[in-house]
């Protein structure tokens, strides 16, 4: 599989990383059964079943302590339902 970079946060809190944007770099992984890389076999196929998603190069541009947000109001929604 291809690279791609997106930067974001990673939180502490919980083991989350909340994406902000992709940078645009993006690594040639060179497999021939990748269908985003220079290498791929099936160039001109239709019925081409490589793989055609990115995986992610993660960096890091703030480190929170608290938990992201999705994780605060999943325990607010917990909190409220054992009332």
């Amino acid at each position: 599989m291809c690279w791609e970079e997106c930067c974001g946060n990673q939180h502490r809190g919980c083991p989350h990383f909340v994406i902000l944007y992709h940078s645009g770099e993006k690594w040639d992984c060179g497999s021939p059964t990748c269908a985003l890389s220079s290498a791929h076999i099936h160039k001109n196929s239709r019925t081409c079943s490589c793989t055609r998603t990115y995986r992610e190069r993660r960096r890091v541009l703030n480190l929170i302590q608290e938990p992201c947000d999705a994780c605060k109001e999943a325990a607010l929604a917990a909190r409220v339902r054992r009332r």
